[in-house]
């Protein structure tokens, strides 16, 4: 969920798909001290691994002070969602209610070729437009997150850095109390239920964070998050799927394994955009038996969606598209809209730098924007900016904002190598490699070949108006600093310290033949 959550005054009242990236592009500030929305470099890994799981098994479950929903948003069983889009407002493509998402967007299929229905479909809904990496067809991960973490609010979804719109920030979720059997037997459910996509399901070890994927926090009580009572929480009205790193949880310790796995698989639903349906024999039902002993699957035709004290939180536009009516919900439908059907991926990603040059020269104070173009024969791929300066890995960073450009701002004189990675969900990459130097302020000198330091004269050759003195323009005087120090341009990335998710937390086209002028050089693996 994000605060800039935007309600538009259209045909009908609509509401802009709330879980878009923030369209800036990230600006990574390399000053000493400096904050950054994204760390620089990723933390190590701590916590609990799946492999302690039996030294939790059986612990109760606490329950804690309860938590409070965000301003705007409500709660419908399972499902968190904008008060309007309760009140029955569509939810309509980022690309439509926000123009300034759209730079750089990439054409894909629209209503013409994923409706039933195409001539029912509402303004806004599956325009054909994506940015880079959210593509139709997909390819898709979930992960479900059985060994707990600190999670964190306040930044929208994203299941990589543990920020979840529904968390109690800087709390630390529980370990799952269910046994390592369990969990292991929960996830095969889970991952029958979704075996007719192409979306695995892994639970063993997280997976890398270039990768977008679905996190489930499995486990826990619904006071370890802002939701009420309920078996399960997700984030509700991602109509088609936009935000690819959300951030749901299955309330599900002890329960029976086809329980805990029909509420998991509904959970997960409600991110990829599915509300609540009636009847009692799929897992997207509201109200269903929980503890009846059948594993559920998701529905196959158009039913009746539910309404809780007068409001559905469906995506209607969605709807209208697969089953003609607002009112029905299509699950199949609406997942293969999506996701490509199973298969194998034997189509490695590709990725250049098409900016800066390989081999450019910047001056200390200089901002450098690094470009890149990705691409996958499957949407679902995420890429990644590695810098290493003198050898030393300084910075390994992803484009969550999918905006396809980094500002690298307050470098330190060196040389340095930009390595653009790329991840498809099948976690093939390809990388591309430059290098690029940043030059020092020179020294200033008093008169030629002679510096500062070495002149008794150096006060009254300067004020001669010597050119080679230290008042000219490549002169300390210009610059503001000497080597190893901030320069008086230092602050030229302050501006905009965007979050990679903050709304939650654009391509460029490239120039081939300019690249093979430019020498980029490429590797795959």
């Amino acid at each position: 969920m994000s605060s800039s959550t935007l309600v538009l005054t259209l045909a009908a009242a609509a509401v802009a798909n709330p879980y878009a990236p923030d369209a800036r592009p990230v600006v990574l500030d390399f000053r000493p001290g400096a904050v950054n929305a994204v760390p620089l470099l990723p933390a190590p890994a701590d916590g609990a691994t799946f492999s302690d799981l039996a030294a939790h098994e059986g612990l109760p479950v606490v329950e804690k002070e309860p938590g409070t929903l965000p301003p705007g948003w409500v709660q419908l069983g399972g499902m968190v969602v904008p008060e309007a889009v309760a009140q029955g407002a569509p939810v309509i493509s980022p690309f439509v209610a926000r123009p300034e998402v759209a730079a750089g967007k990439v054409e894909g299929p629209g209503a013409d070729e994923l409706c039933a229905y195409p001539d029912a479909v509402p303004g806004g809904i599956y325009p054909g437009e994506f940015r880079r990496g959210t593509e139709y067809p997909r390819r898709g991960t979930i992960y479900m997150n059985y060994t707990g973490g600190v999670l964190y609010n306040g930044m929208g979804d994203n299941s990589a850095e543990n920020w979840s719109a529904l968390a109690k920030t800087g709390s630390k979720y529980p370990v799952y109390t269910g046994g390592e059997e369990r969990a292991i037997a929960v996830a095969q459910a889970v991952q029958a239920d979704f075996a007719a996509w192409a979306l695995r399901v892994v639970y063993l070890e997280r997976p890398p964070k270039v990768l977008p994927y679905v996190m489930i926090m499995m486990g826990g009580h619904y006071s370890d998050t802002t939701a009420g009572p309920s078996g399960g929480v997700a984030p509700g009205s991602d109509c088609e799927d936009i935000g690819l790193r959300n951030v749901c949880y299955a309330f599900v310790n002890d329960e029976s394994t086809s329980n805990q796995a029909n509420v998991a698989s509904q959970e997960i639903g409600h991110t990829m955009g599915l509300g609540h349906t009636e009847g009692n024999d799929r897992v997207m039902a509201f109200g269903y038996d929980t503890y009846a002993p059948i594993d559920m699957g998701f529905g196959a035709e158009c039913t009746p969606i539910i309404t809780v004290q007068g409001q559905s939180g469906a995506c209607v536009g969605i709807n209208k598209c697969h089953c003609n009516d607002g009112e029905l919900q299509d699950d199949s439908r609406t997942l293969s809209a999506i996701y490509a059907p199973p298969g194998p991926d034997v189509v490695p990603p590709e990725i250049t730098i098409t900016a800066p040059a390989d081999g450019a020269v910047f001056q200390e104070g200089d901002d450098v924007t690094v470009v890149f173009e990705p691409w996958d024969d499957y949407g679902g791929y995420g890429w990644k900016l590695m810098i290493e300066h003198d050898g030393e890995l300084v910075a390994d960073v992803v484009d969550y904002n999918a905006t396809l450009e980094f500002t690298l701002s307050n470098m330190p004189p060196g040389s340095y190598e930009l390595t653009a990675l790329v991840m498809d969900q099948a976690e093939q990459t390809a990388e591309h490699t430059i290098s690029i130097t940043v030059e020092g302020s020179a020294a200033p000198t008093t008169s030629a070949g002679e510096s500062e330091g070495d002149s008794d004269a150096s006060t009254g050759d300067a004020s001669t108006g010597d050119e080679t003195g230290a008042t000219s323009d490549g002169g300390a005087t210009a610059g503001g600093a000497s080597e190893g120090e901030g320069s008086d341009g230092a602050a030229a990335g302050d501006a905009d310290d965007s979050c990679a998710c903050k709304t939650d937390g654009a391509p460029t086209g490239a120039a081939w033949g300019l690249l093979a002028l430019l020498g980029l050089r490429r590797r795959r693996r």
